[in-house]
C-alpha cells in the first residue's frame, strides 16, 4: 500500500537555520530501510504518490516532458533527461519534501543540506545498460550525497531497473578505475525493482547504473539529489524559480531550494 503524506500544521515554528534540527528530530526512516541504507547503500520503499492520483501525475509527467524547452532536454546513448522538475507543476512539489528522503539526508549527510537537482529520466526501449558509476567520491564538493528515484513505471529487471552493488559505498574504489567493462553485470549486484510509485533512496557513493531495457516500452522516473548546504548545486534554483512555483510551495520547500530565509512554517509528515 502506498501511504500518503499530506502537508499539515503540526504547530512547529522555526526559522531558517533550525530546519535541519527540526527534520532530524521529526523524521525517521523505518528500521529496515535505515539498515539497508547503512549496509547496502540503497533502499526501496513506498513513494509519495497516492494510488488514486497516479494517473494524473503520469499524465503531468508526460506533458512536462513533451513541452520542455530544448535547452532542458538531454538525449544520451540510452536515456532522455529533462531538467528542472521543481518548476514543472504542483504535482511534483511533494517529491523533494518527502519525509523518508529527508530522514535519509539527516542520517547520511548529517548536516544542513539542500536539493541539488530534480529531473525526469526515461530509459529508452531496447537500450543498453548504463556503466556502473558513483555520483560522488569521498573528496568531491558536496559529499556525501543522497539521491532518490521515483518510479513512474514499474522497475523490472527486463526494463532496466537500476542496479546497485551492495556495500560499495563503504569502499574508496571507483568502478571506473577497476572495471574493464562497467556495463557488464557485476557479481552480487542487486536490481532495485518495485511497482510504479515506489521510491529508491540511495547513498551517492554506491556503485549503480540502470540495466538494459530489453522491452519495447520506455521506463520513466523522476530523480533528484541532495548535497551539503554550503556547496553549489547542479541547478541554481534561485535563478530558475518561477513565480507560480514560489507562490505555492511551503517554507520547508523554500529552505530545501535555498531560496529565501524561512519564516515560521509547517512540516510535511
Amino acid at each position: 500500500m502506498i501511504k500518503r503524506f499530506d502537508l499539515f500544521d503540526k504547530g512547529i515554528e522555526t526559522v531558517n537555520h533550525d530546519w535541519f534540527h527540526i527534520m532530524a528530530a521529526t523524521y525517521q526512516l523505518p528500521r529496515e530501510a535505515a539498515k539497508d541504507l547503512r549496509e547496502t547503500g540503497f533502499t526501496v520503499m513506498a513513494g509519495p504518490i497516492v494510488q488514486d492520483e497516479f494517473a494524473r501525475i503520469v499524465a503531468a509527467y508526460d506533458s512536462a516532458v513533451l513541452s520542455a524547452h530544448p535547452n532542458d532536454v538531454s538525449v544520451g546513448r540510452s536515456t532522455i533527461r529533462v531538467n528542472d522538475f521543481v518548476n514543472r507543476g504542483p504535482d511534483f512539489d511533494q517529491f523533494y519534501v518527502y519525509p523518508p528522503s529527508l530522514a535519509a539526508c539527516c542520517n547520511i549527510i548529517g548536516q544542513p543540506f539542500k536539493l541539488s537537482t530534480m529531473h525526469a529520466r526515461t530509459v529508452e526501449p531496447h537500450s543498453p545498460a548504463q556503466a556502473l558509476h558513483i555520483d560522488f567520491t569521498g573528496d568531491a564538493d558536496g559529499w556525501p550525497m543522497v539521491g532518490f528515484i521515483i518510479m513512474v513505471d514499474d522497475f523490472r529487471i527486463e526494463n532496466g531497473a537500476t542496479r546497485f552493488v551492495p556495500g560499495s559505498h563503504l569502499s574508496s574504489h571507483n568502478p571506473g578505475h577497476l572495471l574493464r567493462d562497467q556495463t557488464a553485470d557485476y557479481e552480487g549486484q542487486m536490481a532495485a525493482c518495485g511497482p510504479a510509485g515506489s521510491i529508491v533512496i540511495y547513498n551517492g557513493s554506491v556503485w549503480h547504473g540502470h540495466g538494459a531495457n530489453l522491452t519495447s516500452q520506455p521506463r520513466r522516473s523522476i530523480q533528484g539529489a541532495y548535497i551539503r548546504r554550503e556547496v553549489p548545486p547542479a541547478v541554481d534554483q534561485a535563478a530558475r524559480i518561477r513565480h507560480d512555483t514560489m507562490s505555492r510551495i511551503g517554507d520547508l520547500a523554500k529552505y530545501l531550494l535555498d531560496l529565501e530565509p524561512g519564516e515560521p512554517g509547517v512540516m510535511p509528515t
